[in-house]
């Protein structure tokens, strides 16, 4: 394998091999015959795709490079591509093997690398015409504001970059080249290059403040010297301070005797610059003055000055907490970071929450129309067709730390049929208020759903409106009635569906118990988290809930129903189900807040350190009780809706999954059927022995199947349970008002053509934020293992769980670099994922193998690495 094809054929950013069936790799969209433009590292190269291939868990594209070369690489590496440059029926006779096989593919490659040299050709063609032209670029699209981000399309780019032939790909690929060998200005988008084909454009302070920091460093200034020498006497101190107050709770502490000069905040700006997530494509323009002054320090015994030790230099400098959170700070989450009370943006929400509020008006009233931006509804659209409830009593039931409470469930017998029931999932309403044309609409759709950290939590929809009107309980609680969503479902005696219905209610008696309560009403013990830093403890009663008896009886009733229903579903279809055991931190003081957001003048120091719980736990783990039963009623009623809208003929999007395809062997499905325990769980290892793709998650338009949900082709899965939270489901419920208000319209609020488009949308922010949120619990994971391992004086007495530790492959070996090897694996007893790191060819380890390992190495920067080592035996 040449240098080339090693860099490419390495792991993908961001990467977790410990996924649930719904997280499996995407299925491509770059067609063969496609020419790309490819960036790992240093290399660049232009290839044509040949084909693709399913290994390992991930889709791989197979391209021929202009050196003759076949690679394979994932398509995050793919930055821009010119869709059938090269006949689809040529392309399919070259092959994919690593070499041809007969003259026919060798033909067939020549061919292929003629027609990429000729577009090489071009694309260096109008790239010099762009250097005659002596185009500067970032003046004529930087932001207006100089600490403000701004962005430019490519196709923009190349009107303003070039004059010949702006719209022709060779000059679209040349102006993409500019672009990007000019990372001091530009940068490209993280995820969706390929998709986006938009690049931020660097605040013209950010260039500044870079280009007198680097002149410091040429210069070796006065003003830098003077840095270092106060840089090093705070590290100095701020590790003095954090060792003796190791278990203390966390506090700043401003050194008021020593303050910043000017010339030391724009170091330290341009350092936290650097302190930022990256595509690993070319030259950093920030690591040559970060690696120069740290090195000047002189404290930093590091080989390489890298993100990992940037960031304990800024911990230590007291510009960073040791607990902050990297994840958060990513641009592309656009998360505002200051203290809600202090957050100018939480104050224009909470101002505009008051000022839409206050015009609502009496059903009776005329309202006006159409609406601004600032207008909810005057009045609930669908006030006059609402069913009330009346004193139905509806179950909410959550963890106790719950925010936002979106669903409850009611229970009805139905009387002369013994063993059916009705039962109705009652689901918050903003739509009674809030409109899509809201300004408070288009911040939910620009996030996409809200983001739990374990530090902090960012919703969605203001808490002002959530909170005080939106969230279950919030009416019904000071007197007044409840607006709802109903998706109800009667169930027969062996646990058939049996009928459904949708419709506007109103409830009026919420009554609000937790998990654990429930559970131990219903004498089922509940769910056990391992706490592998934890000594065995007897298993906490929780405190039963005081209820009535008729609530009692309601509640053990909604557990029969959906047993039974769950039962005769798993007979329909019966999907087997595999998740990885995954760590969870809990912090006792929730928002934990990291350093200050604002720039500071005086210098300080951190002591202590949160208190944070270690658990593990897994879908199998907490898929039984009340949490099985909750989510049963929410699968139904999602499955309710999908129904509900095919029957009138409504768009709306679907989640789909298809079944799991054998690449090898049929047989490793069924084999794997055969060691589904009761509740269509298997082992995780196991899974990954077999050779079997799992289909990625899809929004259609049509009622299609969610095999790993047990929904057959036909029916169909909407989801509309967490309008509070997901913006996806608030446009399944705009949709069905419109089909309530207008029920024989041929035309739609949201076109089959919109909601094609809004599909793309969905799962890029579902993609971005499973990414973000693995990497976030993987960082405060590894600073809790790191931490208990740093420990100057650890207590005597104290669990280890890292003295013995036994992990499982997910990947096959890797080389690392001419010495060593590595392993992907996961360790379930931590619930974390690591690399296994081995002398190159010393040994061979199969997926799915467990072995036993210890810990080599433990690295916290932008991107938390666990490294292992081999201990013995498997």
């Amino acid at each position: 394998m040449t240098e080339t094809q090693t860099a490419f054929a390495v792991d993908v950013e961001d990467a977790d091999p410990a996924v649930g069936p719904e997280d499996a790799s995407g299925a491509s969209n770059i067609e063969a015959g496609s020419l790309v433009e490819v960036r790992k590292g240093p290399i660049l190269a232009y290839g044509i795709i040949l084909g693709h291939a399913y290994m390992n868990g991930r889709m791989w594209h197979l391209s021929l490079i202009s050196t003759g070369e076949i690679i394979q690489h994932v398509e995050s590496d793919v930055y821009i591509e010119v869709p059938r440059m090269v006949d689809l029926d040529l392309t399919l006779r070259a092959g994919t093997s690593v070499n041809p096989v007969d003259r026919v593919q060798t033909n067939a490659r020549v061919a292929i690398l003629k027609h990429l040299r000729e577009a090489e050709k071009e694309i260096n063609k109008a790239f010099m015409v762009i250097g005659r032209k002596n185009a500067v670029l970032y003046p004529r699209v930087k932001a207006k504001h100089p600490d403000e981000w701004a962005f430019v399309s490519l196709s923009e780019a190349a009107k303003l970059a070039c004059d010949y032939r702006p719209g022709s790909w060779p000059t679209l690929l040349a102006t993409h080249k500019y672009i990007m060998g000019r990372p001091m200005e530009f940068v490209p988008h993280m995820q969706f290059q390929r998709l986006a084909l938009t690049y931020d454009v660097r605040p013209e302070n950010h260039v500044v403040k870079l280009q007198r920091v680097v002149d410091m460093v040429r210069k070796r200034s006065p003003e830098l010297d003077a840095f270092i020498e106060k840089a090093r006497a705070l590290v100095l101190t701020s590790r003095e301070k954090a060792s003796e107050s190791w278990d203390d709770p966390p506090s700043r502490v401003v050194v008021e005797h020593v303050a910043f000069s000017p010339d030391d905040r724009i170091i330290l700006d341009i350092l936290h610059l650097a302190l930022r997530r990256t595509r690993s494509f070319s030259a950093d323009p920030f690591s040559g003055v970060v690696t120069s002054i740290i090195k000047r320090i002189g404290l930093y015994t590091q080989r390489m000055v890298d993100d990992v030790c940037l960031r304990q230099f800024l911990i230590e400098m007291g510009e960073m907490a040791p607990w902050e959170d990297m994840v958060t700070q990513r641009k592309e989450l656009n998360l505002d970071l200051s203290p809600e009370n202090e957050s100018q943006r939480v104050k224009e929400q909470n101002a505009l929450v008051k000022k839409s509020l206050s015009p609502l008006l009496p059903s009776q009233a005329k309202a006006k129309q159409p609406l601004g931006p600032e207008d909810f509804y005057h009045r609930d659209p669908v006030e006059h067709l609402r069913h009330d409830f009346g004193s139905l009593p509806v179950y909410v039931i959550d963890d106790i730390s719950a925010e936002e409470l979106d669903d409850g469930l009611s229970v009805e017998s139905v009387p002369n049929e013994p063993g059916a029931a009705w039962i109705h999932v009652h689901i918050a309403d903003p739509t009674s208020v809030l409109p899509p044309t809201h300004a408070i609409a288009e911040a939910a759709r620009r996030m996409g759903s809200s983001a739990y950290f374990i530090h902090r939590t960012w919703p969605m929809l203001p808490p002002s409106l959530t909170h005080e009107r939106l969230s279950l309980g919030s009416l019904s609680w000071k007197g007044k009635p409840e607006p709802v969503l109903t998706f109800s479902f009667k169930v027969d005696a062996e646990g058939n569906m049996i009928d459904y219905d949708v419709k506007a209610g109103l409830i009026r008696n919420v009554i609000r118990v937790d998990y654990d309560g429930v559970d131990q009403l219903l004498g089922n013990g509940g769910v056990q988290f391992g706490r592998p830093f934890e000594a065995p403890q007897t298993t906490a009663v929780s405190r039963m809930p005081v209820l009535d008896t008729k609530d009692v009886e309601n509640i053990r009733l909604i557990n029969d129903v959906t047993r039974r229903y769950r039962q005769r579903g798993r007979q329909t279809l019966n999907p087997f189900v595999f998740s990885a055991p995954m760590a969870n931190l809990t912090v006792a003081t929730k928002p934990l807040y990291g350093a200050p957001t604002t720039p500071i003048s005086n210098a300080a120091y951190y002591r202590g350190f949160p208190s944070l719980t270690y658990q593990v736990s897994s879908q199998k783990m907490t898929e039984r009780g009340s949490r099985l039963f909750v989510a049963e009623c929410m699968k139904a009623a999602s499955r309710v809706a999908s129904r509900w809208f095919a029957a009138r003929g409504v768009p709306m999007l679907r989640r789909s999954a298809r079944p799991p395809i054998a690449l090898e062997d049929n047989r490793d499905i069924e084999k794997l059927e055969a060691r589904m325990d009761e509740d269509g769980f298997v082992d995780h290892a196991e899974f990954l022995q077999t050779k079997l793709h799992v289909p990625p998650v899809e929004y259609v338009l049509e009622p299609g199947i969610h095999w790993s949900m047990g929904i057959p082709q036909g029916e169909g899965y909407v989801r509309v349970t967490s309008p509070l939270r997901r913006y996806n489901d608030l446009v399944a419920h705009w949709q069905i008002k419109d089909v309530l208000l207008r029920p024989t319209s041929s035309k739609r609020l949201f076109t089959p053509g919109w909601l094609t488009t809004y599909a793309a949308e969905v799962l890029a922010h579902e993609k971005l934020w499973k990414h973000s949120d693995r990497s976030h619990r993987t960082q405060w994971a590894l600073m809790y293992i790191k931490r208990f391992l740093d420990h100057p004086n650890p207590p005597s007495d104290r669990v280890d769980p890292l003295q013995s530790l036994s992990a499982y492959t997910t990947e096959p070996c890797k080389r690392r670099d001419l010495l060593e090897d590595q392993y992907a694996c996961h360790i379930p007893s931590l619930g974390l994922s690591a690399t296994i790191i081995a002398p190159r060819g010393t040994t061979d380890i199969p997926v799915g193998q467990h072995v036993n390992v210890r810990v080599k190495d433990i690295q916290v920067g932008l991107k938390a690495l666990f490294l292992l080592e081999l201990c013995g035996g498997a």
